[in-house]
């Protein structure tokens, strides 16, 4: 490989410049190449008393310009004394281990190779990991370690440029002996020079290439006075003039941008460094801060509260498909994953989803899983995990995991649970509720206590559900988390009046207490006023009637501002399924406001144990629950006591329950999975970036057509028609 001579050319920039000669000695082979300083007339004293510390006369030159040349013509004047290959470097810069070596790899990797541009933090075309800006560099790893990172996970495949970036610009000698050297006199004071040689070479048949495992500090301000920007456009048109096709093509380069998957690999890489990653699993994750589903509400303050200690990546099926939402301490992303064939909607085990958390775990270096929802997940995951001794947890916030139904209402009328075996028709049930012709139950249960059997940690939200739980799988070691939610205690208090009013409260469907509410406005007397403050099933419960108002969707930090305008005396609470948790009831107390309940699920546990309300049995019909609502506004002093309960109740907030879900993250110490296998990441990124883009087959043959079409008559020195200008304007813009 041929020897290469590295060129700084060097105008004032003092504090710069033994930072970047520095990084050059330390990781520079400057026995087979050279280090080529050259002082452009630097008005700065101190620059020359520099530069001859470091001069040798051997393997670093010295050269010094008797007159202000410029950038253009200083580069040029180095690569005329040099009879290698040359790399034009910035005085700006600073350079990491074995950085030459791949840019000269990169520089022979292909036929008629005439420049190879260094990634950088700051460089346009080739600026990583937000690409086409200025970047500041990781703040958890130091340069030289940046550095190694980025060698360590290039993508193997090479990308071309249209035109080099001139910060750090390997040129092969065979170029330089082709095309010859940069324009001076007309980009004199630079700007656009490379751009112009550039292009020239690709008239040559040359081509320009990304050199993937090396990045090259640029210290470089983005900011421009208004005659720099001045040059730039005078600029700009000279090289439209020019090479009208190059710098269309250039425009379609930034357009289409196919830097962005190696942009998304070094940004995974960089927040991923360092740092422990945890895998969440949740059947909706779609849309998630507008989502009112408590599972998804749940894993979202946790992502608030820990996303600054780790990296939390939720895999939820989407649209047919599967994607991965990763949160970092202040960025997040997401990436689309491949869809799994499935014959079946109840499927344990699929061998293509296990293929996939592979790959997940692999290219997102997972120490914990924690599950929180297994609809559109297969029960490969428990072995993955073990496979590769990751920690594995799961939250019940359901009960799926005892019946696919979810919520244990037998035939949607009443809770299952309690029911005696030989007194339910499971059969039935699941034909009802899901169309199933066979009951699936026992099998279900069996291969669930198996699943459940292999985690480290198994947590449900109350009491209540670990009671239920443990009924049917005894030997299951279950821990108790409550959920936390980041509520402040309301300053209303409610005095009733001549009319009662009482609300409902959330998604109203039929186990939330739905039917319960219709017949309490079709059979109530008038002095009891009902109103409902979410969204309902029931089309009756979304139109206003004398003794009801349908309020509609709210917001969580709404909810008792709604309340106390509406003068609310008595919340409802009637689920007719055993609930896990119940944020509405959080959400009521909060809202200082007593609550009434059926007197089954963990809402019902916390209203007795705090006193909160009242409580009435889940078999109480209509006028039952009618005449309990009217004996609450009947005892002054009951009802007194419950509110002074209600002030005296600490509401858990999420930062609680993350300190809890913390010490169970750390119990395992980081896995390092830097070296796994880097691929998976890449694999991933390539299939969510081809993903998201649309079929422009059409328009990428319509471009060259149209390009083929422009240099023809450009050589044919014919106006170009407006509607071709137009055609390559549309191809640019994909």
């Amino acid at each position: 490989m041929r020897e290469c001579d590295v060129i700084v050319p060097i105008y004032n920039a003092y504090d710069c410049l033994a930072p970047c000669i520095d990084s050059i000695i330390k990781n520079t082979d400057l026995k087979n190449n050279r280090l080529i300083l050259i002082n452009d007339k630097s008005p700065d004293e101190r620059v020359d008393k520099l530069l001859k510390k470091y001069a040798n006369g051997k393997n670093i030159i010295l050269l010094e310009n008797e007159k202000n040349l410029g950038f253009v013509g200083t580069v040029n004047k180095g690569m005329k004394y040099s009879k290698d290959d040359v790399l034009l470097l910035n005085s700006d810069t600073e350079v990491t281990e074995n950085w030459l070596d791949y840019i000269k790899k990169t520089a022979y990797s292909e036929p008629m190779v005439a420049s190879v541009t260094s990634l950088s933090n700051n460089a346009t075309l080739v600026s990583v990991p937000i690409g086409l800006q200025k970047n500041e560099l990781p703040n958890n790893m130091n340069f030289d370690e940046y550095g190694k990172l980025v060698s360590d996970v290039a993508y193997k495949d090479t990308i071309e440029l249209p035109t080099a970036h001139g910060f750090c610009m390997y040129i092969t000698r065979k170029a330089l002996d082709t095309v010859g050297y940069f324009d001076d006199k007309t980009f004199e004071k630079g700007y656009g020079e490379e751009n112009d040689f550039s292009y020239r070479c690709l008239e040559y048949g040359f081509k320009h290439l990304i050199c993937m495992k090396s990045i090259v500090y640029h210290k470089e301000s983005q900011s421009f006075t208004d005659s720099k920007i001045r040059l730039i456009e005078s600029h700009e048109k000279i090289l439209q003039e020019r090479y009208p096709v190059y710098k269309r093509q250039t425009e379609m380069w930034c357009s289409t941008f196919p830097l962005k998957k190696v942009c998304d690999n070094i940004f995974y890489q960089i927040n991923m460094y360092g740092r422990k990653n945890i895998l969440m699993l949740i059947h909706d994750f779609h849309d998630a801060k507008n989502n009112v589903g408590g599972t998804t509400i749940h894993v979202l303050d946790l992502i608030k509260n820990l996303r600054s200690k780790y990296n939390i990546h939720v895999l939820a099926p989407e649209d047919g498909s599967y994607k991965i939402y990763s949160y970092f301490e202040k960025d997040e992303r997401f990436l689309n994953l491949p869809s799994i064939s499935s014959t079946s909607n109840y499927s344990l085990y699929n061998a293509e989803y296990k293929n996939m958390i592979k790959n997940v775990i692999s290219a997102f270096r997972i120490d914990t899983i924690h599950i929180h929802h297994m609809i559109g997940h297969y029960f490969d995951i428990a072995d993955v995990a073990k496979e590769n001794n990751i920690k594995l947890i799961i939250t019940l916030h359901d009960y799926y995991s005892l019946c696919p139904t979810i919520n244990m209402l037998y035939m949607m009328e009443k809770c299952c649970i309690d029911i005696p075996q030989n007194k339910k028709d499971c059969n039935g049930c699941l034909k009802a509720k899901l169309n199933m012709r066979n009951n699936i139950v026992p099998n279900w249960q069996k291969e669930w206590n198996k699943f459940l059997a292999k985690f480290d940690d198994v947590i449900v939200p109350s009491e209540n559900t670990k009671k239920y739980i443990n009924k049917y799988y005894p030997d299951l070691k279950i821990s108790v988390i409550e959920h936390g939610i980041d509520l402040e205690k309301s300053d209303y208090e409610s005095i009733p009046g001549d009319v009662f009013n009482v609300a409902f409260v959330g998604v109203l469907a039929k186990h939330k207490g739905g039917k319960v509410l219709e017949n309490l406005v079709k059979d109530s007397p008038k002095n009891i006023h009902y109103h409902l403050f979410g969204n309902s099933e029931f089309k009756t419960l979304t139109k206003n009637k004398t003794n009801y108002t349908y309020h509609g969707k709210y917001t969580r930090n709404e909810l008792p501002k709604l309340l106390k305008e509406n003068k609310i005396n008595l919340i409802c609470s009637l689920s007719i399924w055993p609930e896990t948790y119940s944020y509405t009831l959080t959400e009521d107390v909060a809202s200082m406001i007593p609550v009434l309940s059926f007197n089954i699920g963990a809402g019902a546990d916390r209203i007795k144990k705090y006193k909160l309300g009242y409580l009435i049995p889940v078999t109480s019909s209509t006028d039952d629950i009618i005449k309990k609502i009217e004996s609450i506004f009947s005892n002054k002093n009951e009802y007194n006591k419950v509110l002074e309960n209600m002030k005296k109740y600490k509401i858990k907030n999420t930062k609680e329950m993350s300190k809890e879900y913390t010490k169970i993250y750390d119990e395992n110490k980081l896995v390092s999975r830097n070296s796994e296998n880097i691929e998976s990441l890449q694999k991933i990124i390539e299939y969510s970036i081809n993903s998201n883009k649309t079929d422009d087959s059409a328009y990428k043959y319509e471009y060259f057509r149209v390009i083929n079409s422009l240099r023809w008559k450009m050589a044919s020195k014919i106006k170009v028609p407006e509607s071709i200008k137009k055609m390559i304007s549309k191809a640019v813009k994909l």
